[in-house]
């Protein structure tokens, strides 16, 4: 698979949030106005994107763009 890149992560989120300029440490909720639905709809258009499947558990660490841009890497490595 190849690699994934911070940016492409910051695009989904700039795509699924209609937002602008979005950086790594951005938070998704305080910065970048996200609800919980959201976030959801995020990590679904990632888990389509890359292939991979995200648990529960594991969502509700996601704070920032850098934070789903590593747990897709992770999970893309697996």
């Amino acid at each position: 698979m190849p690699s994934i890149t911070p940016n492409e992560i910051r695009k989904l989120i700039e795509l699924q949030l209609g937002k602008r300029d979005v950086q790594d440490n951005d938070r998704l909720v305080e910065d970048l106005g996200a609800e919980s639905a959201d976030v959801a709809n995020l990590v679904a258009a990632a888990e389509e994107k890359y292939g991979i499947a995200i648990k529960e558990s594991e969502i509700v660490h996601i704070f920032t763009a850098w934070d789903l841009f590593n747990l897709v890497v992770k999970h893309t490595q697996e």
